[in-house]
């Protein structure tokens, strides 16, 4: 299984913190082979509440990808759990205001979609809610194909972002690939 945070064991992380807030409505967005999706319904079931809704473009995106098949087939056993192929951008009107407890974005984030996903999703999150973007410190910011393309740093964008810092508190685990949590405040 392929996955950024199987070095540094960020399973035990996804498990800590569904086990701490105990989250109703969950949202996945990238899901590749099926990793922190796996940590995130496992630990749901196992605490007998929550659901996990996970989406991903699979073969649509022209990048690293996972198989729709091979990862609904993994993630099989967990009946909390349901896999979309769709496009992150465009699910958020899946869902009404205040109706989402716990997001987690692994997107190949960059500040332009730190930025995106704010502009969409804090509406539809409750007030103590939380959201997790994989990235926020200076080391994932460097990483090949961010420096390659130019694309925009995550940390300074979650240090800037309007909503963020009106709405959120945060923290970012600094283990590669780091992790941010931002907790919405009540």
């Amino acid at each position: 299984m392929r996955s950024s945070y199987i070095q540094n064991n960020y399973g035990e992380v996804f498990k800590s913190i569904i086990n701490a807030f105990k989250p109703q409505r969950c949202v996945e967005l990238g899901i590749l082979d099926g990793y922190s999706t796996s940590f995130i319904a496992g630990t749901l079931q196992e605490i007998g509440a929550g659901t996990l809704t996970a989406y991903d473009l699979f073969d649509g995106y022209q990048y690293q990808h996972g198989s729709m098949a091979e990862v609904t087939q993994r993630l099989a056993d967990y009946k909390n759990l349901t896999i979309v192929e769709s496009d992150a951008f465009k699910v958020h009107d899946r869902y009404q205001s205040s109706s989402v407890d716990f997001l987690h974005v692994d997107l190949s984030n960059t500040g332009e979609i730190v930025r995106k996903i704010m502009a969409a999703w804090d509406e539809k999150m409750v007030q103590g809610g939380v959201i997790l973007f994989e990235g926020g410190t200076q080391e994932r910011d460097q990483i090949e194909w961010m420096v390659k393309y130019q694309k925009q740093p995550i940390k300074p964008e979650i240090e800037i972002n309007e909503i963020i810092q009106r709405r959120y508190v945060y923290g970012t685990y600094l283990k590669f690939p780091g992790l941010t949590m931002l907790l919405k405040k009540r």
